[in-house]
């Protein structure tokens, strides 16, 4: 790319692209310890303590493959990591499972559940009690002051966050006990925080 347009290039993890414009623009603005994490048909993360991106050689923020209790196969080859039961695509996977009736996605989980759907309910419960293990795990070793939810299970709202805020708070005692934010820059996060690094790459010296 750099000899076909002489202009400079650099590549980054979209999820760590979306975690920059949350940082600049969004949700985290202001903040210096934060998680944002993306769930959406897998869960990544991207982490920032005292302002800067925690890199770890490109391994960081990689929560979807962090055992919880509870977890299933995954076809990283493990057993037990957090998004094979607490991504939207686990959600709509396990719900067909359990019913026999396929779902297009977790949107769908949600409103049976909220319709009193047994089968929903359980789904939900489980992904947000794995949800909030790792957020604890996280807040009791990085001291996360907030942890920014995006991607299409954020979609859900106040059906998500409120009860995964107060199981993150039964999760935690003497720690920090991190604020959970809604993401506010959408569906284009990855695509701004590509752009920021594009800038950022024409401006330097």
């Amino acid at each position: 790319m750099r000899r076909a347009t002489g202009l400079p290039v650099s590549y980054a993890h979209d999820v760590g692209a979306a975690g920059d414009a949350e940082m600049r623009f969004g949700a985290a603005r202001g903040l210096d310890d934060v998680v944002v994490i993306i769930v959406g048909t897998g869960i990544a993360g991207a982490v920032f303590c005292d302002g800067k991106r925690v890199l770890g050689g490109g391994y960081a923020g990689e929560l979807g493959h962090a055992q919880v209790p509870g977890g299933l196969d995954c076809t990283c080859g493990l057993r037990g990591c957090l998004e094979t039961i607490g991504s939207a695509g686990a959600i709509a996977r396990r719900y067909s499972e359990l019913t026999g009736q396929t779902v297009p996605g977790a949107r769908e989980v949600f409103a049976a559940a909220a319709a009193g759907d047994p089968a929903g309910r359980r789904v939900i419960d489980d992904a947000i009690t794995a949800l909030a293990f790792s957020i604890a795990q996280l807040v009791a070793i990085l001291g996360t002051e907030a942890v920014v939810i995006g991607g299409g299970l954020a979609q859900a709202g106040a059906a998500l966050l409120d009860p995964l805020r107060l199981r993150v708070k039964q999760n935690l005692s003497f720690h920090r006990h991190p604020v959970l934010l809604a993401a506010q820059m959408g569906q284009d996060a990855g695509l701004i925080g590509a752009a920021l690094r594009a800038r950022g790459l024409l401006d330097a010296p």
